[in-house]
């Protein structure tokens, strides 16, 4: 497992110097002929990249829970889909035919006399050839003169006729009654896909992930001093390093561990390092052992910890069933906005993008 996360690994970082090589050749201004994605995209790519690879790596390599390279290495993967983006996905034309590069770098030629009809939404028009589709975005440099010369094209070759426009296609939800229908779609998909992640995430780190004696700190020492509150305890060992142990159950027995804080008895602790932002670090225990007896197991504190994950867990479900409820009745609204008032449509849709 550990050997494909570096091969992903070294993917990222071979897309991360493809992006430098990129934005180093890229044409300072738009070429005759030619379509293609600002810079803007590929440094945005570049610094995600940067940003998460780097975390991603050190985590792999490092005593950290899988999930946590999961996450940096997901991030990461969107910065790289950018950099790919911006080196594939390009348009080079000239007087008898264009040929369109996708993202995956498949080149396909098509003549101006094969062009069927073209969408134009919001934020990106569509050419339709036959089965295939040529998106333009409308950050593309380039990308408005190329539909314009398109357009002459198809005149020229049609006797003045302009190319049948398309508000309907095959895979629109909304049928054709709403503007970048894509551009919702991706939302859609993102949203539910970071709620669904974050979620999975969570279930994890609450019920597959237990504290043991193999993911924590090991260390054999002695209290001298200890102070309380409803829910906490708190330790200084004899040199002065801070010790917590948080709980949730009212018939935890903390006498057994005030016991030992005299300073003289050593008892084996098992913790993770916490570095707070507005307080000074400290180790949270999660076992205590003595003369080979836990007076704290770690099934305690994982039953705690996992009761005190059930509450986000139940928040961030709430919420993606509330996300999941939103994007079916705007499904239902876009499909049919003359069924529904203005009032009703502006909950989903802003102005500009409902076709009355």
């Amino acid at each position: 497992m550990r050997y494909i996360f570096v091969c992903i690994s070294v993917f990222l970082i071979l897309a991360l110097v493809r992006g430098f090589y990129a934005v180093l050749n890229n044409p300072k201004s738009p070429e005759k002929g030619m379509v293609f994605l600002p810079k803007i995209i590929c440094i945005l790519g570049v610094v995600c990249n940067v940003v998460f690879i780097i975390p991603a790596i050190i985590t792999l390599f490092g005593d950290y829970d899988l999930w946590v390279f999961i996450v940096f290495i997901m991030f990461s993967l969107l910065g790289s889909a950018l950099i790919i983006a911006f080196c594939n996905c390009r348009i080079t034309y000239d007087e008898n035919r264009f040929i369109h590069k996708n993202f995956f770098g498949v080149k396909r030629l098509f003549e101006y006399s094969e062009v069927t009809s073209i969408k134009e939404n919001m934020h990106e028009k569509f050419l339709y050839i036959g089965k295939h589709k040529v998106m333009i975005d409308e950050y593309s440099i380039g990308g408005k003169e190329f539909i314009l010369y398109v357009k002459k094209k198809y005149r020229q070759l049609h006797n003045g006729m302009s190319i049948p426009k398309v508000y309907k296609t095959k895979h629109d939800i909304f049928n054709g009654n709403i503007n970048d229908a894509g551009g919702f779609i991706f939302v859609y998909i993102l949203m539910f896909a970071a709620f669904f992640a974050t979620l999975v995430v969570l279930v994890d780190y609450a019920f597959f992930s237990p504290f043991t004696p193999d993911n924590t700190i090991k260390q054999n020492l002695c209290f001298d001093f200890y102070s309380e509150t409803s829910n906490e305890m708190v330790f200084k060992s004899t040199d002065n390093t801070i010790y917590k142990i948080s709980f949730n159950d009212e018939e935890f027995d903390a006498d057994v561990i005030k016991n030992i804080c005299d300073g003289k008895t050593y008892v084996t602790v098992y913790s993770k390092m916490i570095t707070p932002d507005d307080e000074e670090d400290y180790y949270s225990i999660k076992a205590v052992a003595y003369n080979d007896e836990y007076l704290l197991s770690f099934e305690q504190t994982n039953t705690w910890h996992t009761q005190d994950s059930w509450i986000i867990i139940v928040y961030v479900s709430v919420f993606l069933v509330i996300w999941c409820i939103y994007v079916v009745l705007s499904i239902i609204v876009g499909r049919n906005p003359k069924k529904y008032s203005r009032k009703v449509v502006k909950i989903f849709f802003r102005d500009g993008y409902v076709r009355y």
